[in-house]
């Protein structure tokens, strides 16, 4: 039988010997390395080329999330398995754009862990059931912008790509023939329509959905 070789990265010492006992001690699995750090993890991953990274996402240094990319980089059959104490739907989110295929909590059971590094070694995904509600609501919310970013008007359409040009309202409205008081309604609109704050905020909400360029 082959078995799933694993590689922890994670600058808690104590509990990262501890995973590393309990994985060591399953039939199916090895543990082949681990580091405190992430710059030495991916050293050792070149050469080593494990089935698996368990990757804690804030250490000293270069943090696991920016660590991702350069993992694949380093061993591209890798999976990579987060293995956290934060809950962020805004990290879930980051790590599985980057390619991590699994998420969990360090506060999860053993039984849990084993069945989330056996899903993501096979190929499969693993969601901890704590981090995917909040991730669902997340993706509604980005869901839901992306939608109503298509009712926005031609005019809309035209102050938002001004804004993102960094033009003021006087310069909008001189633009586009219409009166300061019309470009604020416009604006005000705009806000409500895809969730924005402020002038920032629509910008970079605009740019990620790619309701402009």
């Amino acid at each position: 039988m082959n078995k799933i070789r694993a590689y922890l990265i994670d600058d808690h010492r104590a509990l990262r010997e501890a995973v590393a006992a309990m994985l060591n001690a399953q039939a199916d699995i090895v543990v082949v390395g681990q580091s405190g750090d992430a710059a030495t993890g991916i050293a050792d991953i070149e050469t080593l080329c494990p089935d698996l990274v368990l990757l804690d996402l804030k250490m000293p240094g270069q943090s696991g999330m920016s660590a991702i990319g350069q993992i694949f980089a380093a061993s591209a059959s890798s999976k990579v398995m987060v293995f956290t104490m934060y809950d962020n739907p805004g990290y879930v989110w980051a790590t599985m754009n980057a390619g991590a295929t699994g998420y969990v909590m360090k506060s999860a059971s053993s039984e849990e862990l084993l069945r989330a590094v056996r899903a993501v070694a096979s190929g499969s995904g693993f969601l901890q059931a704590e981090v995917t509600m909040p991730l669902l609501k997340r993706l509604a919310r980005e869901a839901k912008i992306a939608d109503e970013s298509s009712v926005l008007s031609g005019r809309e359409m035209d102050i938002l790509e001004s804004l993102a040009a960094g033009k003021s309202n006087k310069m909008i409205a001189r633009d586009l023939s219409l009166s300061e008081d019309t470009v604020k309604s416009h604006l005000r609109r705009v806000y409500e329509k895809i969730g924005a704050a402020d002038r920032a905020h629509a910008v970079a909400i605009a740019l990620r959905m790619q309701i402009i360029e």
